[in-house]
């Protein structure tokens, strides 16, 4: 039996990160309580059920309007910042990078990168397109990444995750809207450095989620479980 025991053909990237903790939902992890408990709890959900079809992401309509606007954000940052040699891994090409220390619990998916010759990441950038034009206008006055850790706490986790994921140097945090009638104001674009303290509090607090996914499915199925590994060897059996 397959692990993704499916007939339908399941897309890669949501395969991927099925089951695992992502950077774009890690900020969770920050919260005690019912978001964090609820969090861990469909991370135990998603390896004891098929996958029959693509998930329902949160915030729908933003995805969508996120996703439209992608593109030319990318375009617009590359114009910016001359940074042509970064890659666009968006729209139809998201990938997936697993933590190198424990591939098969979290990982993350950059916008764009910069890869090394070595397939190591150095820098990075995080679009972000509001389909609520007041977000994009109050971002106009952010000016570090302290403005981005206060007022937008999730994403800044998000970046702060993909720091650590990928051992990169800094990533540029940029929001873009072309509904404003001022080209300059249309983009945002503020370089954020790993923040060591909030890193290193964000792997703990991802190790104590694990252990509690674990614990959670233990109690699920009635037999001690510790890793993936140990539930694949079980449900094969």
């Amino acid at each position: 039996m397959g692990y993704f025991d499916n007939n339908d053909k399941i897309d890669e990237w949501f395969k991927k990160r099925r089951s695992k903790f992502t950077c774009s939902e890690n900020y969770k992890l920050s919260k005690d309580g019912i978001g964090r408990n609820s969090y861990i709890e469909s991370k135990v959900i998603e390896l004891t059920t098929k996958f029959y079809q693509r998930p329902e992401l949160e915030e729908v309509e933003a995805l969508r309007h996120g996703k439209a606007n992608e593109w030319p954000s990318a375009e617009r940052y590359f114009n910016e910042t001359k940074n042509f040699s970064m890659t666009y891994l968006g729209d139809e090409n998201p990938t997936f990078f697993p933590n190198e220390n424990n591939p098969e619990e979290s990982g993350g998916t950059p916008d764009i990168v910069n890869i090394l010759k070595t397939g190591k990441v150095d820098y990075g950038c995080e679009l972000k397109n509001p389909v609520n034009p007041a977000y994009h206008f109050r971002r106009l006055k952010w000016k570090n990444q302290w403005d981005i850790k206060e007022g937008y706490p999730s994403c800044y986790c998000q970046i702060q995750d993909l720091i650590r994921i990928t051992g990169a140097f800094g990533w540029d945090f940029v929001s873009h809207d072309d509904r404003q009638l001022s080209k300059k104001n249309q983009i945002v674009i503020i370089e954020v450095k790993p923040d060591r303290k909030f890193i290193d509090n964000l792997e703990l607090r991802i190790e104590l989620a694990i252990k509690d996914k674990y614990k959670l499915l233990s109690d699920h199925i009635g037999v001690e479980l510790k890793s993936k590994r140990d539930y694949i060897n079980y449900i094969q059996q």
